[in-house]
């Protein structure tokens, strides 16, 4: 069996303007992120013949799915960019960077939200190990790509590893 990860293409919105970033801008750049148009380009699909396609519902996923497989594009909520904006502490103003390393740390630490993603990811993982088709492409986003390789990697499967996903690179792992 062969999964194949895939980040979004890139997302052609700018990051904020200004050195120090309240909370509401953070927040307001984020939902331009999220309904911002993707930069495509072309992906080495490894020469594997991908049977069945998983994306998650967010546009920038579903638009890499579409432009990278051909049949159907399976859309799942639990695929979805890990939300972690209401742990923040929304009275600072800080630099872009550092609002995305606290993003960053928020993900990977013990909270619910974290929680609850990667006990979903987890179900998904043990959903695509029952289906028939043997060659599976995942359409997702780059901390659920972290939480999906580790979750693979703990039921036997091997493959390139990763810290920060490229976008619209196939990674393929396979038992």
């Amino acid at each position: 069996m062969k999964i194949g990860l895939v980040r979004h293409f890139k997302v052609a919105q700018p990051l904020p303007k200004g050195f120090l970033i309240d909370f509401d801008t953070l927040s307001n750049w984020f939902d331009k992120y999220d309904e911002a148009d993707v930069v495509t380009a072309t992906v080495d699909m490894r020469n594997i013949a991908w049977q069945k396609c998983y994306a998650s519902s967010m546009s920038r996923a579903t638009k890499t799915a579409r432009h990278i497989y051909e049949g159907p594009i399976h859309t799942h909520d639990d695929l979805r960019e890990i939300n972690v904006l209401g742990l923040m502490n929304k009275a600072r103003k800080l630099p872009i960077m550092v609002w995305a390393l606290i993003i960053k740390r928020k993900t990977f630490t013990r909270n619910a939200v974290s929680v609850e993603a990667r006990d979903k990811l987890n179900a998904f993982v043990d959903t695509l190990l029952q289906q028939q088709e043997q060659e599976i492409l995942v359409v997702s986003h780059g901390f659920v790509m972290m939480f999906l390789q580790k979750a693979l990697t703990a039921r036997g499967f091997s493959g390139e590893t990763f810290g920060n996903p490229a976008n619209g690179k196939v990674y393929v792992f396979e038992k």
